[in-house]
């Protein structure tokens, strides 16, 4: 890439991403003649968005995501239908998509890959939904979107606790949650066919980290396709089965594991439940259409 201009949008309150790191990241970039501008995201909502947003209208030839996977997917929005490319740099808790093309880059290293290397297309899947006070919602998304109480656990965990404690804060949320798993009934619709399922959680995937791609093999973020997955455990003793399975990078032996792939999903539910999109809570609904928009945004991976 011809970079001579970048942005680096970053989350303060992420797992990692400081104002000193973000200084010492940009440090490698200006060492190698590259004009860096950076700005902190705010308490309002979508502000990684805008911020990306103003700095693709200032001309930078690309902008940097410092945080996690919701940081990430605004990022990605706000460069989404431009020429502008963009990189994410992990600073977040999770990491799911960093750490899908990028075990952990020092800033060296990642500033040498941005400048070195050639964005390629990115699928993102967009969300589509009304809440339960009649107003529609549309959001797309890099990493998952999950339904049900496991995948409540994740979307659910408090930011500070995520800061002090990084990942550990999840393991114990979905722990918990194993323990009363309350699987709800939800109906699936796909261009393939229809299906029902009694769940814990229901995920619809972009992409996995290798640490995770027992849960859905063959997840790409590349292929104009979603992997739905669905825990079908009704109780703890049947999760224990699906975790055992997983454990031997075997879940299709289990009768509460079931996965297929689809490029278009509308999930509907008797009660309103909290969507999971990217790590971050949405807002309750009865019925969400989530939908694989095909090399949405250019990106810079390893």
């Amino acid at each position: 890439m011809n970079v001579k201009k970048i942005a680096i949008v970053y989350n303060p309150k992420g797992g990692s991403a400081s104002t000193r790191k973000v200084e010492q990241l940009a440090g490698h970039f200006v060492t190698q003649g590259v004009e860096v501008q950076f700005s902190p995201t705010t308490a309002e909502p979508g502000s990684a968005r805008s911020l990306a947003r103003q700095a693709v209208d200032a001309g930078v030839d690309l902008v940097v995501a410092f945080g996690g996977d919701g940081t990430a997917e605004q990022v990605a929005e706000g460069v989404i239908g431009t020429d502008v490319a963009m990189a994410i740099y992990p600073g977040g808790t999770g990491n799911l998509f960093a750490r899908s093309f990028y075990s952990d880059p020092t800033p060296e290293r990642f500033a040498s890959m941005v400048i070195n290397g050639t964005p390629q297309k990115v699928d993102m899947i967009r969300a589509d939904y009304t809440d339960v006070g009649g107003k529609a919602h549309s959001q797309l998304f890099l990493v998952g979107f999950g339904l049900g109480k496991l995948s409540d656990a994740i979307s659910g965990a408090s930011p500070v606790f995520k800061r002090i404690f990084g990942r550990l804060v999840y393991v114990l949320r979905v722990a918990i949650a194993c323990l009363w798993p309350s699987s709800r009934r939800f109906e699936l619709e796909t261009p393939e066919g229809r299906l029902s399922a009694t769940a814990a959680a229901i995920f619809a995937l972009n992409v996995v980290p290798p640490a995770m791609t027992a849960v859905s093999r063959g997840c790409s973020a590349s292929d104009g396709l979603m992997d739905v997955v669905m825990f079908e455990a009704r109780n703890f003793w049947h999760l224990v089965g699906v975790a055992f399975c997983l454990a031997f990078q075997r879940p299709e032996q289990s009768r509460f594991y079931k996965r297929f792939r689809t490029k278009q999903l509308t999930i509907s539910c008797h009660k309103p439940r909290l969507p999971n999109i990217d790590g971050d809570p949405g807002f309750k609904t009865k019925e969400v259409r989530l939908t694989v928009v095909p090399g949405a945004v250019q990106m810079v991976l390893s």
